[in-house]
């Protein structure tokens, strides 16, 4: 992936599941079509044999792997959100 100038944290609201829904499964969508890239990728090194460019899949699959990880981050803020609210509702 390109190398852009860091952006400040956002706060999405996922107050609405259809959004989270939404969200998540454009980035569970472009997760694996990541992988599936990075697979053909090799396939086409392995195809080709040696004297062929380099794969991209490993650039690929790291990519792919920092999109679940962002999923992963935003289920966790989510989890937290809601221990939250539940304490402060069990503590009125």
């Amino acid at each position: 992936m390109a190398s852009w100038a860091a952006f400040e944290p956002v706060l999405l609201n996922l107050a609405d599941s259809e959004d989270y829904a939404l969200l998540t499964a454009a980035l569970y969508d472009y997760a694996s079509k990541l992988e599936h890239d990075a697979a053909d990728e090799d396939e086409r090194v392995a195809y080709n044999g040696p004297g062929v460019p380099s794969s991209d899949g490993p650039r690929l699959r790291e990519a792919a792997k920092r999109v679940r990880a962002m999923i992963d981050d935003i289920e966790r803020q989510l989890d937290a959100n809601s221990a939250a609210r539940r304490e402060v509702g069990e503590g009125s």
